[in-house]
């Protein structure tokens, strides 16, 4: 008998694990990573860049280093001008042969613009990813600001029946009782705003991961407030200028731009263009036969073959590309300059983001070590004072204004050093190294 009851639990058991949340705790949830994962997976717009960074990469492997050879045929008769037997045919191969690199020139600057695109791709990436992280955080401080409204309806509640236990006893007055039936009523309906609130932010989350409605969005991970990255800051300010995709592109379109220089140098030397022909020409002439002692007119006639070779050079007297090489030679100049403005502007930005991180992490420790349980002990003296009738519910209810506000207080200080933490990783490249917990 016990030996089929064990069988009867390890099958349950078998079955229970075998479908994925019916356990509880089973059910994945879905961290702030997980949902970049998922949304870099599933982005339309980033797949239509990938189709267009692969073909430019393959025309600029495969783009020629000559231009195609010209054929021409040519055929020449003088039967409308009466002389039909004046006919010739020819056939000729030209092709043109760069002086200079200019072909090679080509293929650089091609190969630049593809590596420019790649990196500007990255950046979007970056971007989508540090939108899709706040927006996690945002979802995330939504559904703990619900679970603050509920705990404050369950005191509003709790007050409500204190409140009519000391208006039955005579000891408390209507209008108070009032006061506590309309905080309830109060935070119900603050209660029901957040959820709305709650899931206009999960649509929003969802849109951006690639799903068609807020219910296939697993619940999200438990929030967890970022630390301070272990890395000096000049360390910090070296990654950034090191992996940042903005100024890795600006500096790949410094190259390009020099590529177009040395382009336009290449095109500024003629290219020589080396002919082959082979000409065939039938011609007739008069002549004169002796026939019995008497000159008798006839024709005769000929067959010529005749091979050509021809070169042609254009001479740089009037245009050796002059206006294009002043162009390219000024895009050099402006590119530098703007690679060591955006190379300022990151390195602005990473210092400002790590103030506002750190601001917000001290201000959420704050938060969390002195104000906040001085904030609920108070509101815990001061029920245990009007349940003892002591005092009244005004005191109560404005100390219990005062949690709600430094409990909200605390969920932005939260916010914004998750949002900074996230801003501070798209920053530096992409990746925090040595630094804490990530939300």
């Amino acid at each position: 008998m016990r030996i089929i009851c064990h069988a009867s639990a390890l099958c349950l058991f078998a079955l229970i694990c075998a479908v994925p949340g019916l356990v509880l705790g089973t059910e994945s949830s879905l961290t702030a990573e997980m949902a970049v994962r998922m949304a870099l997976a599933n982005s339309p717009e980033l797949s239509a860049d990938t189709e267009e960074i692969k073909g430019l990469h393959e025309a600029a492997e495969k783009m020629p280093l000559l231009t195609n050879p010209l054929l021409e045929l040519e055929a020449k008769s003088g039967a409308l001008t009466k002389s039909p037997d004046e006919k010739s045919a020819s056939i000729t191969l030209l092709q043109e042969i760069p002086l200079s690199a200019a072909g090679t020139r080509r293929r650089a600057v091609a190969r630049a613009d593809a590596a420019v695109v790649s990196l500007r791709f990255e950046e979007k990436k970056l971007r989508l990813a540090d939108q899709v992280r706040r927006a996690w955080s945002a979802s995330a401080i939504e559904r703990q600001r619900l679970d603050l409204l509920r705990t404050q309806t369950e005191i509003a509640e709790t007050l409500l029946t204190i409140a009519r236990e000391r208006f039955a006893a005579g000891d408390l007055p209507e209008f108070e009782a009032q006061l506590a039936e309309l905080e309830l009523r109060r935070q119900m309906l603050r209660q029901t705003e957040q959820q709305v609130a709650l899931l206009s932010m999960r649509r929003q989350l969802a849109s951006l991961v690639g799903l068609a409605e807020e219910q296939e969005l697993p619940p999200l991970a438990p929030v967890v407030a970022p630390s301070l990255p272990l890395l000096p800051d000049e360390q910090l300010l070296a990654l950034a200028v090191e992996r940042r995709p903005d100024l890795a592109a600006q500096k790949k379109e410094a190259e390009r731009q020099e590529a177009n220089l040395g382009l336009a140098k290449a095109e500024a030397v003629p290219n020589l263009t080396v002919g082959l022909s082979y000409t065939n020409e039938r011609s007739s002439q008069n002549a004169y036969d002796l026939q019995g002692g008497l000159l008798v007119p006839g024709k005769e006639r000929t067959t010529d073959h005749i091979l050509g070779l021809k070169l042609s050079l254009p001479l740089p007297l009037f245009s050796r590309n002059q206006a294009a090489i002043a162009k390219a030679a000024g895009m050099v100049g402006a590119s530098r300059q703007r690679t060591e403005a955006v190379r300022r502007t990151a390195l602005a930005e990473v210092r400002d983001l790590l103030a506002h991180h750190r601001l917000a992490t001290t201000a959420l420790e704050l938060h969390r070590t002195a104000l906040g349980p001085a904030a609920r002990e108070n509101l815990k003296t001061q029920e245990t004072a009007f349940r003892l009738g002591e005092i009244g519910i005004q005191l109560v209810l404005d100390e219990k204004r005062r949690l709600f506000e430094q409990q909200e207080a605390e969920l932005k200080a939260l916010q914004v050093a998750l949002e900074s933490h996230s801003r501070l990783i798209a920053a530096v490249g992409g990746t925090m190294p040595d630094s804490g917990g990530r939300p």
